[in-house]
């Protein structure tokens, strides 16, 4: 069954992050499988879309004023006009809509409309407040619009069994309604490269072993863990450094730790990089790291390990679900208390210091990554949810 799918999200994907390599995944995966995609998203930038979406796929714009205080009164006023055309015209057989928590708009008109829709859940009101301090009174507007749309979306998809649970228990939810289909990696774009070659084209000493993190700076992501580990690694192998690749609002703080520790000379911080660098950045680390830092209480599903095993790097992953549980069941590297400095620097070691170990633990985390993770087996997954729900 080939489907027209109206796919709604919030994210600028002028840009490039976690968010908009997960819609650019999805949208690829299903436009290759022969169904058409509508992807309507905010007009936030004259930027084209920063990934390729492949064949089958249309963009459908909303112009949105770019200023934060007033960008998702924008959205809504003008998407209250947009939104109800776009459904009556294209006709879709479903609506697959990113959850946007600050209306019920989409899944109003899904219901106005008798077209079927998916709910895809990436994190809860109450840590989206947690994370941007909103008021008490916003707050509570937020919940009862994100309890709405859960209980009338025709299927939820969650990413990890953390927000499946505290969907459940929060908001009375069926368990048969919510399928927890995890993230997963384009093994075309990441994959195992010769280390030198790799530590050539982004610019890295070829004597230095590097231990390298990809993503946004941001609280929860740990990185603040590895810095305070790495006067005990460097203790040991004064050949250490470690390369940040990424960006974000813990950037400047980072730094400032950095320079009170006196390790300036043993990080480098590359910014955001073009994305199809990102895999020459991981070859080229003899580890790679992925923490989280309990600051909310979901640690979400990390994009970048799935891209690590990939690589065939071996991972250093802090102990809690979906980090490390994941590579000990891939045996492809350790699992550590990244809360307690001196254990993290001892996993890294034990993995710097024994090369065999750690090229034994890469080919498995790359092996894994093949079988299970590909965003292939992902988009396959939520095919089958999107077909059986237009079958109802």
């Amino acid at each position: 069954m080939k489907l027209k799918i109206l796919y709604i999200c919030y994210e600028d994907i002028s840009g490039y992050n976690g968010a908009t390599r997960h819609i650019s995944e999805i949208v690829k995966g299903l436009a290759r499988k022969e169904h058409h995609i509508d992807l309507c998203v905010p007009k936030l930038s004259k930027k084209p879309a920063g990934l390729t979406m492949g064949s089958n796929v249309r963009l459908r714009y909303i112009p949105t004023i770019p200023f934060r205080v007033v960008r998702p009164l924008s959205y809504l006023v003008i998407s209250l006009f947009y939104l109800p055309w776009l459904y009556l015209w294209l006709n879709p057989d479903i609506a697959y809509i990113r959850d946007i928590k600050f209306t019920v708009l989409p899944v109003l008109l899904s219901r106005l409309t008798n077209i079927p829709c998916v709910l895809e859940v990436n994190g809860l009101t109450d840590e989206t407040v947690k994370v941007r301090r909103v008021a008490v009174w916003t707050f509570w507007i937020l919940d009862t619009f994100h309890r709405w749309n859960l209980r009338k979306a025709g299927h939820i998809i969650t990413v990890t069994r953390g927000i499946k649970e505290a969907i459940l228990h929060q908001y009375g939810i069926f368990d048969k309604k919510i399928s927890i289909i995890n993230n997963g990696v384009d093994l075309t774009q990441f994959s195992p490269m010769d280390k030198k070659k790799a530590k050539k084209k982004v610019g890295l000493s070829q004597s230095q072993k590097y231990i390298g993190f990809v993503g946004g700076l941001f609280p929860w992501h740990g990185v603040d863990q590895l810095i305070e580990a790495t006067p005990y690694v460097l203790e040991k192998e004064s050949r250490a450094r470690f390369v940040i690749v990424g960006s974000g609002l813990m950037e400047s703080s980072l730094k400032e730790m950095i320079s009170k520790l006196k390790l300036d000379q043993n990080f480098i911080f590359t910014g955001t990089v073009p994305f199809p660098m990102v895999p020459y950045y991981i070859n080229s680390f003899h580890i790679c790291v992925v923490f989280f830092k309990k600051v909310r209480k979901d640690p979400g599903d990390p994009i970048k390990l799935y891209e690590y095993l990939a690589c065939g790097r071996p991972v250093v992953a802090s102990d809690v679900p979906g980090y490390g549980d994941v590579v000990h069941s891939a045996e492809a590297g350790i699992s550590v208390n990244s809360e307690d400095p001196i254990a993290t620097a001892e996993a890294i070691l034990k993995l710097l210091k024994d090369e065999e170990r750690a090229e034994k633990t890469g080919k498995k985390g790359f092996y894994k990554a093949q079988e299970s993770y590909s965003w292939e087996n992902k988009v396959k997954e939520i095919e089958q949810v999107l077909t059986r729900l237009v079958r109802l």
